[in-house]
C-alpha cells in the first residue's frame, strides 16, 4: 500500500531511490493541457462545426467529464499502476483526437467520451506521489509543483488550439493535441523506474475513505474544493461561449482571453510554491475573489467587464484547489492515497453535476445566468474557508 504522508520530512525520508516530481510535472502538465484545450474547443466545435445549440454543446462537455470519471475509476479499481495507466490514457486520447480530425463527426460523441476516459486514466495517483516527495522543510512544495504543472498545461492548451485553429480549423487543433499525447507517453515511459520503485498505489478502501471523511479538517477542505469544482466547469466550458454569444468575440480571441487568465494563474501558482504559512488566509481570499469574478462575469454589460471578471478568476483558479488539496492530504494521516481518492472524487462529482445541470439551466437562465447561479457556490466556498481555516497552517 502507498501510505506515504508527512511531506514535511522531505523526500529523503521516503526511502525511494528516485523522485517522481519531474515525471509527475510532465504528466500533470500534459493531462491539464489536453483537458484545458478540450473543455474550450469541444463546445466551440459543437456549435460552429456541428451546428449545435449552447444546451446541446453542454451535452458534449458532459460526455467528456463522464469519460474522465470512467478513466479515473478504471485506474483506481483495475490498473493501479501509474505508468500503465498513463501510457494507455494518452494513447486513447490520441486515437480519439485522430478520429475527430479525420472527419468522424457522426462519431463525435463517442470520440469525445473516449478522450475523456483517456485523460482520466493518468490522474488519480499523481497528486499523492508528488505530495509525498515534497522537499525537506517545504511541505507545500510537492503540491505547489503539481499545481504549477497544471498551470503550465492550462496555458499551453489554449495556445496549442489557438495556433492550429486559424490556419487548419478544428482538424488541425485535434491533430496538435495528438502531439501532446506523444509527450505524455514519453514522460510516463521515462518515469517508469521512479514509479515502480515505490509501493503499488493502495486499493480503494471504503473504510479508509470513511476514516478520512470523519476527519474534520479533511472534510472541510474537501467541501471547499467541491464548491469550487462545481463552478470551475462554468468558467472553462461556458466562458468562451459567453464571450462569443453575448459580446461577439471570435473563437480565436476567446482562446486568447483564456490564455491571459491562465498566464496570471501560473504566476500565482509559482509564487505559492515556497509558501510555508498563511495558506488558510490565502484560501479565504481566493474564495472571495471567486465570488467577485462570478458576479462580474454574470452581470457584465460589456466586453471589458467580462474580461475583468475572467481575469479575477485567475487567482482562485490558481490557489483554491492546491491549497485545499494540501490541507486535505496533510490532515489525512495513514493511507494518504485513499484520502487522495476521496478528495479527487469531490472534483469528479462536480465535473459531472455541473455540465448536466447546465444543460437544464441554460434554456431558461442563459449563459450569464449560469455565472450568477455559480455565485451561490462561490459564496458557500467563501463561508466554508473563512470558518475553517482562520489560523495559518
Amino acid at each position: 500500500m502507498c501510505t506515504a504522508g508527512r511531506p514535511e520530512e522531505g523526500r529523503e525520508a521516503t526511502g525511494y531511490r528516485g523522485s517522481y516530481l519531474g515525471t509527475g510535472f510532465v504528466l500533470a502538465m500534459s493531462v491539464r493541457l489536453l483537458t484545458s484545450a478540450l473543455v474550450i474547443v469541444i463546445p466551440l466545435f459543437a456549435i460552429d462545426a456541428l451546428a449545435a445549440s449552447a444546451p446541446e454543446a453542454g451535452v458534449f462537455v458532459l460526455l467528456l467529464w463522464v469519460g474522465n470519471a470512467v478513466g479515473v475509476a478504471a485506474a483506481v479499481l483495475a490498473l493501479r499502476n501509474q505508468t500503465y495507466a498513463s501510457v494507455a490514457g494518452f494513447a486513447l486520447v490520441a486515437g480519439s483526437m485522430l478520429g475527430l480530425a479525420l472527419g468522424g463527426r457522426g462519431s463525435a460523441p463517442a470520440f469525445i467520451l473516449t478522450s475523456g476516459v483517456g485523460v482520466g486514466l493518468p490522474q488519480p495517483f499523481l497528486s499523492a506521489f508528488m505530495h509525498a516527495d515534497s522537499r525537506a522543510g517545504k511541505p507545500f512544495s510537492g503540491m505547489g509543483l503539481y499545481s504549477t504543472a497544471l498551470g503550465v498545461g492550462l496555458i499551453l492548451g489554449p495556445l496549442a488550439a489557438y495556433a492550429a485553429l486559424p490556419a487548419y480549423g478544428f482538424s488541425g487543433a485535434f491533430l496538435a493535441l495528438c502531439a501532446v499525447c506523444a509527450v505524455g507517453v514519453a514522460g510516463a515511459t521515462l518515469g517508469h523506474g521512479a514509479a515502480s520503485d515505490r509501493p503499488r498505489p493502495s486499493a480503494f478502501s471504503p473504510r479508509a475513505l470513511l476514516r478520512a471523511v470523519r476527519n474534520e479538517a479533511f472534510s472541510r477542505a474537501t467541501l471547499v474544493n467541491l464548491l469550487y469544482s462545481l463552478l470551475l466547469p462554468v468558467f472553462l466550458s461556458y466562458g468562451a461561449v459567453c464571450a462569443e454569444e453575448k459580446f461577439a468575440v471570435a473563437p480565436t480571441d476567446a482562446l486568447l482571453i483564456f490564455t491571459a487568465v491562465f498566464v496570471l494563474s501560473l504566476a500565482f501558482r509559482l509564487a505559492a510554491v515556497r509558501l510555508e504559512a498563511g495558506l488558510g488566509k490565502l484560501l479565504t481570499f481566493s474564495a472571495a475573489l471567486l465570488l467577485l469574478s462570478a458576479l462580474t462575469v454574470g452581470l457584465a454589460p460589456s466586453l471589458p467587464y467580462f474580461v475583468a471578471g475572467m481575469l479575477l478568476f485567475s487567482v482562485p483558479h490558481a490557489l483554491v484547489f492546491p491549497i485545499a488539496n494540501y490541507f486535505a492530504l496533510s490532515s489525512a494521516g495513514g493511507d494518504v492515497m485513499n484520502a487522495s481518492y476521496a478528495f479527487q472524487a469531490s472534483s469528479a462529482v462536480a465535473e459531472f453535476i455541473t455540465p448536466a445541470a447546465a444543460v437544464l439551466i441554460l434554456p431558461g437562465a442563459g449563459v450569464q445566468g449560469l455565472f450568477l447561479l455559480g455565485g451561490v457556490l462561490a459564496a458557500g466556498a467563501l463561508l466554508a474557508s473563512a470558518s475553517t481555516f482562520r489560523r495559518p497552517a
